[in-house]
C-alpha cells in the first residue's frame, strides 16, 4: 500500500505538469483503485474520458468502479458504451452480468451469462459466473454442473504431478461444489420436511 500511495503522489505531481498525458492519468487511476479510493477512481477515469470521450480501457474500468461504489445504472452505462465499441468485450459482456446480480434482474443476468459462454465457452470462470446465477434462482443442479464443467477445465490446464494449494482455482471450484451440494441437499431436506407435515 505504501508502495501505491508513494506511487500516486508522484503521478499527481506529474499531471499538475503534464494534465493531458493519457498514459499518466490511466496509471493513477489504477493506482487508485489498488488502494481502493473507488471515488477518485472515478473522477479520474471521468477525466480521461472527457479529454479522450471514446476510450474503451477508461470506459470499462469507470463501469467497474461505478460497479464498487454501487452505481449499477451508471456501470450498466459504461458497459454498454465499451460493447457499442467492442460487442464482444468479454470484460464488459461480464461486468453486465455483475450489474445483473447486484440489481437482482436474475433473469437478464442468466440470458447474459449465456451469451457470455456462447462467445468465450474455453474460459472457466464464464461458467462460474452463471452458477452464480443458477444458485440465486435456486437452480442447484444447473449450478453444480457449471462449477464440474469449470472443474473439469482446471483439470485440463494442470500438470499431472501439480502441487495444489488452497490458492489454486481448482481448489476453489471443489469448494465451490461442495458447498453447492450443501445448499442443494438443504432444499431437498426442506421440502421433503414440508412434504411430510
Amino acid at each position: 500500500a505504501k508502495e501505491w500511495r508513494d506511487s500516486l503522489s508522484y503521478l499527481s505531481q506529474l499531471i499538475e505538469r503534464h494534465p493531458k498525458d493519457l498514459e499518466l492519468r490511466m496509471r493513477k487511476a489504477e493506482a487508485n483503485i489498488a488502494l481502493e479510493q473507488w471515488q477518485y477512481a472515478h473522477d479520474e477515469y471521468s477525466n480521461i474520458l472527457e479529454l479522450y470521450p471514446t476510450h474503451l480501457g477508461a470506459l470499462y474500468f469507470r463501469a467497474y468502479v461505478n460497479d464498487k461504489l454501487k452505481r449499477f445504472a451508471f456501470a450498466r452505462q459504461d458497459y454498454e458504451q465499451v460493447l457499442k465499441y467492442e460487442p464482444d468485450h468479454e470484460g464488459a459482456l461480464t461486468g453486465l452480468v455483475r450489474v445483473s446480480i447486484s440489481e437482482k434482474k436474475l433473469t437478464k443476468a442468466y440470458d447474459e451469462s449465456n451469451h457470455l459462454i456462447e462467445l468465450y465457452k474455453e474460459n472457466p470462470r464464464n461458467y462460474l459466473l452463471r452458477s452464480e446465477v443458477e444458485e440465486a434462482l435456486g437452480l442447484y443442479s444447473l449450478a453444480i454442473d457449471d462449477v464440474t464443467t469449470a472443474i473439469d477445465m482446471e483439470k485440463e490446464k494442470s500438470a499431472p504431478n501439480q502441487k495444489i494449494s488452497l490458492d489454486d482455482d481448482l481448489t476453489r471450484y471443489v469448494l465451490m461444489r461442495i458447498d453447492l451440494y450443501k445448499k442443494q441437499m438443504a432444499k431437498l431436506k426442506k421440502k421433503s420436511d414440508r412434504e411430510l407435515k
